[in-house]
C-alpha cells in the first residue's frame, strides 16, 4: 500500500473501513484518518495511537488477516444509512442510542450495514494480534477452560471440527466475506429484495463474530493492554452489544462467556 496522502488511501483500502483511533496516525509514507468515538485519557494517548499505528502497519504489510472487504456504493440506501450511522458514532452519542432503528428506514438494511462494519472492525482488531495468536498458543479455538468452539460449513468441514484458533479465524473471515459478497445475501442493486432468510444468516454470522470477541479477550487481553488499544476494544464490543441485544440477533446463552465483563461496561 504506497499512500503519500490521507486520500489516496481510498485505492487500496476504502478510508471508511478503518474505523479505529480517533486522530491522525503518521506511517512512514502512510497517514490514517481513523475513527471511533471514544479515545483514552490524553496522558496515554499519543503512546496508544503509536501502538496501534504499528500494529496497523504490520497488519498491512503482512497482507494476510485483514484484506479490503465489501463497500457501499455512494449514492445507494445503504450507503446513506452507513454514513447516518457513522455521523451518530462521531458526535458522542450513547452507543444505546446510536443502534436504533432510524425512524422510516428499512430493519434488512440497518442490519446489513451493521454487519458488514462490525466484520470490518472485528476482522481489523483480530488482524493487529494475530502473530500472537497461533497454533502453537492456541491449538483449540476456545474461551477459556469452560467453552471450545468447533467449525462446521457446508464445503470442507460438515460435521463440527475442532480446530486451532488461528485456523478457525482464518475459515470465518472467509466464510463471512463470501456471504456479504454474494448478491443472493446481501443485495447491492436497488429494489433486490434481502431473501426471506436474512436475518437468520446475520445471526449466524454476528454469533460467529461474537465468539471473536471471546477468545480475543479472554486468551489475548494482555496484548490488547499492550497496545494501548483497550479504551477502543471495549467500545467496539459496547456497540457489537448493544447492537445485538436491540434486535435479538444473538442467543443468550452465547453471551455467556463474557457475562461478567459485559455486565461491568455495558450496564
Amino acid at each position: 500500500v504506497k499512500c503519500r496522502n490521507l486520500f489516496a488511501l481510498e485505492a487500496r483500502v476504502p478510508l471508511w473501513r478503518l474505523l479505529w483511533v480517533r486522530s491522525r496516525v503518521r506511517l512512514d509514507e502512510m497517514t490514517f484518518q481513523i475513527w471511533y468515538p471514544q479515545v483514552q485519557a490524553p496522558g496515554h494517548q499519543a503512546q496508544a495511537q503509536l501502538a496501534m499505528a504499528l500494529c496497523l502497519k504490520q497488519v498491512f504489510a503482512k497482507d494476510k488477516t485483514f484484506r479490503p472487504r465489501k463497500r457501499f456504493e455512494p449514492g445507494t440506501q445503504r450507503f446513506e444509512l452507513y454514513k447516518k450511522a457513522q455521523a451518530s458514532l462521531k458526535s458522542g452519542l450513547d452507543l444505546r442510542s446510536v443502534v436504533r432503528l432510524p425512524p422510516g428506514e428499512n430493519i434488512d438494511d440497518w442490519i446489513a450495514v451493521h454487519v458488514v462494519d462490525f466484520f470490518n472492525r472485528i476482522n481489523l482488531i483480530y488482524g493487529t494480534m494475530a502473530e500472537r495468536c497461533s497454533e502453537t498458543s492456541c491449538p483449540v479455538m476456545a474461551g477459556g477452560p469452560r467453552y471450545e468452539y468447533r467449525w462446521q460449513d457446508e464445503r470442507q468441514y460438515r460435521r463440527p471440527a475442532k480446530l486451532s484458533a488461528p485456523r478457525y479465524m482464518a475459515l470465518l473471515m472467509d466464510w463471512i466475506e463470501g456471504l456479504i459478497n454474494d448478491e443472493e445475501v446481501f443485495p447491492t442493486r436497488v429494489g433486490v429484495p434481502f431473501p426471506k432468510n436474512f436475518q437468520q444468516v446475520c445471526t449466524k454470522i454476528l454469533t460467529r463474530l461474537f465468539r471473536v470477541f471471546v477468545h480475543v479477550y479472554i486468551h489475548h487481553f494482555d496484548s490488547i493492554l499492550s497496545m494501548g488499544a483497550e479504551a477502543h476494544v471495549n467500545t467496539c464490543y459496547k456497540h457489537f452489544y448493544y447492537f445485538i441485544q436491540e434486535f435479538s440477533l444473538v442467543d443468550q446463552r452465547e453471551l455467556e462467556p463474557l457475562r461478567e465483563m459485559t455486565e461491568r461496561i455495558c450496564h
